[in-house]
């Protein structure tokens, strides 16, 4: 598929649809034309042929060019105005295949670097990426997004992509931008100091505001929860309690190597808290490695165990988030151990099922509908260029104190005695 000033070049023929396998001609049509974006035979800006050189270049009907130029329209990748013309999005999607890579994005832009908004310059992209367990906590930050976006005007146009998959990431947010979004904010996938996606809009100048976690070597706006502090507290909350023995727990797995997964700056930060409360209270000797338990068996736990057998202090885990706390005490009951009698533990996150467990657990909760709401104003202040006092934002979370830290346990010691 060419350009208008260049329709000398052969046009691929079409396949007829009766034959097996063959797709519709409409969908022929959008791949060829999709191809040459890809191939760089088509640039941003390029006009395309009208609709009536296109049905006498492939034999069909003006209907069928017509729903190819539609789903190619509502895909983002060409615009249609009355009276000029077809043409290719001031910003489009290409994909290098030659790069080897199923998802090897680049950004056509114009005007010095700027991409040229359309009528959708009132919408603004949000990409989440979900571990499947926790949804409820990302779905209360688009909440957040969706309600700070809309009290200004807003449109909020989402979409969802998978923990660790970067080429995910970066196809969803190169397809965001096709659609023309203002800008956009995005919860990074983890594992990663930078991404592909997010950096493509850094590099670009595109207003971003990453939510949740950020990235290290990236500049951007960001709104997080304060996992340093929240770590801290859940540590210094032991401490006085009178635990002297302590372990950091993380998982194996699928989460990845423990190197990576303090690349995650929200993981990074709360073992930093963890380790920064035992220095400050003297118990600078407790600070070590994470430990890294494999929590879908039992052997895991009862190995864990056995290495703290020698402890004269009663144990205190504090977990990397509930989701590990959760299934370390379901392992450890079934070895006989229950908080707070055998260790004390503490998550973070406070899912919606940590209140209900049958030893109530103590951990640490997050703002997160704040932190949508809060991005959410933020980018729209980077779109609007309204002053701006802190791009980078953390905030406040509370501890939550129950059953499972021992804390309920010795007050009523305390008030026996008395």
């Amino acid at each position: 598929m060419e350009p208008q000033q260049d329709k000398e070049e052969p046009v691929p023929t079409l396949t007829s649809p009766d034959q097996r396998g063959a797709p519709k001609l409409h969908k022929q049509i959008e791949v060829l034309i999709r191809n040459s974006i890809q191939s760089g035979q088509l640039k941003a800006g390029d006009q395309l042929p009208t609709e009536a050189e296109l049905c006498q270049q492939f034999k069909v009907s003006r209907s069928t060019v017509r729903l190819a130029l539609t789903r190619l329209e509502n895909a983002g990748m060409i615009t249609r105005t009355r009276g000029r013309g077809t043409f290719l999005r001031e910003l489009a999607l290409t994909s290098d295949i030659s790069s080897g890579s199923t998802y090897a994005h680049r950004l056509q832009m114009t005007n010095g670097g700027r991409a040229q908004r359309s009528s959708q310059r009132s919408t603004i992209g949000v990409v989440l990426s979900f571990a499947s367990e926790i949804d409820v906590m990302q779905m209360n930050i688009l909440l957040g997004i969706e309600h700070a976006v809309k009290s200004r005007g807003y449109n909020v146009l989402f979409v969802r992509t998978d923990e660790y998959d970067e080429n995910g990431e970066a196809k969803a947010i190169a397809e965001m931008y096709q659609a023309g979004v203002s800008g956009l904010i995005a919860l990074p996938i983890a594992n990663r100091a930078t991404t592909t996606g997010v950096r493509m809009l850094v590099e670009h100048k595109v207003p971003v505001v990453l939510v949740d976690r950020y990235l290290s070597e990236l500049e951007t706006g960001y709104v997080v929860s304060d996992n340093f502090a929240g770590a801290y507290r859940a540590t210094e909350h032991l401490i006085v309690l009178g635990y002297r023995a302590f372990e950091f727990v993380m998982p194996t797995g699928g989460a990845g190597t423990l190197e990576e997964q303090l690349t995650t700056t929200s993981i990074r930060d709360r073992y930093d808290g963890f380790c920064k409360a035992l220095q400050d209270y003297g118990l600078s000797t407790q600070i070590h490695g994470p430990a890294m338990l494999d929590l879908s068996s039992q052997e895991g736990v009862c190995e864990f165990f056995a290495t703290k057998q020698h402890e004269s202090s009663p144990l205190a885990i504090v977990a990397l988030h509930d989701l590990i706390a959760i299934p370390f005490i379901n392992q450890a009951a079934k070895l006989g151990l229950r908080p707070p009698l055998d260790f004390a533990i503490v998550g973070f996150d406070d899912l919606p099922f940590a209140v209900h467990l049958p030893v109530p657990l103590t951990t640490v909760t997050q703002p997160r509908y704040d932190i949508g709401f809060r991005a959410g104003h933020l980018l729209i202040d980077k779109i609007e260029g309204n002053p701006i006092r802190n791009g980078k934002l953390s905030l406040m979370v509370s501890l939550v104190v129950r059953e499972s830290c021992g804390a309920h346990r010795l007050v009523r010691q305390r008030f026996a005695l008395a």
